[in-house]
């Protein structure tokens, strides 16, 4: 490991530029995290640290120069995207040279920069700390067709769930009495398709990182950006944080799928065929992405808890200077703004799945307590119960593991506990800056549909619960004893 001459850090509440004449001996990172990144199918790009990090001002001045000197010639508007210039692009025409490791140097890296918005980019801990690949250990985790087995491996994932679905689909499809056990199942795979389905959007805009430039949420899921976010945690010398939730968020989605598989298998005595092998792989595999990204979450969202603390303190070190803080606001808030899309976008998916799968469930109990029909066999009782609980169980855990990674129901509180902070440094000097900063707050916080999406779904529940609960009861499978010959299907 090796640091940058200049650094920062944090004495006395305060961030002080210090000189670092010692390399560092901070440890490899964890494997821990490396493995989650290859069991989330995450690595795509060949190189994943950059020799050097520029700040969006500096990008832009060294781009102009290379425009000027010739060296990058018919560059689209787009390609100046903040995002795609920090974490994307790997683009031939800003390749000087480039090694048999790999390895690449852009116009990027031709310059030394004094910077010190672009130290910021290399905050750890509050220190600017430069690293290597070779530093932080991501050696083999990395290796030559890395991304080509990431992409086969979500796309044959994708293959099985709707392989299974379309199997599921052909035999329900049409039949009023299976009708509940149809939307019931639909929204554990709506919930359960969402992690594999945005990471093949990451890996398309890394592809197509121009045509592709308005998803720039799906940079939040490029392993550089994650790569960023264990700098920022320091998990080279304090590890993985929130290990137990790792934990849990693994063991949960397990014991529901083994669950699903004890009902399947023995006690409505389906037996095994095909269609239990595929489902079963579906219920453990995809169990397992949904709780590795609930733990992303969360470690993406303790990161910029932690990074917008560290800006505190860079702002009043640095109160008075508009273009410092303003710019390494900035470095961050980009950052901060593909969560704050990422999760906005995951909630509008599991939401209205939640909310069908509430819906669904609570008509299923409703029925079940209002008849005795399901009564007159033991297996049939059994059977109906069983696949309640297990509905039951899906929407607790799928919803309680949402919401502690994210400590709420949305990443906006992060950015106002960091505004309520900033306003009691805020000072009666230096009002210029200050209504500056006001500014680029009032620009962060607009345009949150969050609430008038909750209220639509919410009113597509209340109907769907009215109008489930106007059925004929003794049309459901529970009703004439073949509830666990349907669930076989």
């Amino acid at each position: 490991m090796y640091q940058s001459g200049v650094g920062m850090a944090p004495i006395n509440g305060r961030l002080i530029r210090i000189q670092i004449e010692e390399p560092s001996a901070t440890k490899k990172w964890p494997n821990g995290f490396w493995a989650i990144l290859k069991l989330m199918c995450l690595f795509y790009h060949r190189t994943v640290v950059p020799r050097k990090k520029t700040c969006y001002g500096c990008t832009v001045d060294k781009f102009k120069k290379g425009i000027r000197a010739g060296a990058v010639q018919d560059m689209d508007s787009l390609e100046m995207e903040p995002m795609l210039v920090q974490y994307e692009y790997q683009d031939p025409r800003r390749v000087e040279r480039c090694g048999a490791d790999g390895e690449y140097t852009s116009l990027l890296d031709q310059e030394e920069s004094a910077c010190p918005i672009c130290d910021t980019l290399w905050w750890n801990q509050g220190m600017a700390e430069n690293y290597s690949e070779e530093d932080i250990g991501i050696g083999r985790w990395n290796h030559r067709g890395s991304g080509l087995l990431s992409l086969l491996l979500l796309l044959g994932a994708l293959a099985f769930i709707i392989y299974d679905i379309v199997n599921f689909l052909d035999k329900l499809w049409g039949k009023p009495d299976l009708i509940l056990r149809m939307m019931i199942k639909m929204t554990l795979y709506i919930i359960l398709i969402i992690y594999p389905l945005l990471s093949l959007c990451s890996k398309l805009r890394s592809r197509l990182p121009t045509a592709l430039a308005n998803l720039r949420w799906a940079s939040a899921l490029n392993v550089r950006y994650l790569i960023k976010r264990g700098q920022i945690l320091g998990i080279g010398r304090k590890g993985l944080p929130g290990k137990m939730l790792l934990f849990l968020f693994q063991l949960t989605p397990l014991i529901v799928a083994l669950y699903w598989f004890l009902i399947f298998t023995v006690i409505s005595k389906c037996g095994f065929n095909w269609s239990t092998i595929v489902t079963s792989l579906i219920g453990v595999i995809y169990g397992q992405w949904y709780g590795l990204y609930m733990y992303l979450l969360y470690f993406v969202g303790i990161s910029f808890q932690r990074e917008f603390n560290l800006l505190l303190i860079y702002f009043r070190e640095n109160e008075g200077n508009d273009t410092r803080c303003r710019g390494a606001f900035f470095a961050t808030v980009l950052d901060f703004l593909c969560f704050k899309q990422l999760v906005n976008l995951s909630i509008f998916v599991m939401f209205p799945a939640l909310v069908f799968a509430v819906s669904g469930n609570i008509t299923y109990e409703y029925l079940l307590s209002n008849t005795r029909c399901v009564a007159e066999d033991e297996l049939n009782r059994s059977v109906a119960h069983h696949t309640l609980r297990l509905a039951w169980s899906e929407v607790f855990v799928s919803l309680v593991s949402y919401l502690i990674a994210m400590g709420g129901i949305h990443a906006e509180y992060i950015f106002d506990d960091f505004v309520g902070r900033l306003l009691h440094l805020r000072s009666g000097q230096n009002w210029i800056f200050w209504s500056h900063l006001n500014i680029d707050i009032s620009y962060v916080t607009k345009n949150s549909h969050f609430l008038l999406v909750s209220t639509i779904f919410s009113f597509i529940s209340i109907f769907m619960a009215f109008n489930f609960g106007t059925q004929d009861i003794t049309d459901l499978a529970f009703c004439n004893d073949t509830m666990h010959e349907d669930l076989c299907v």
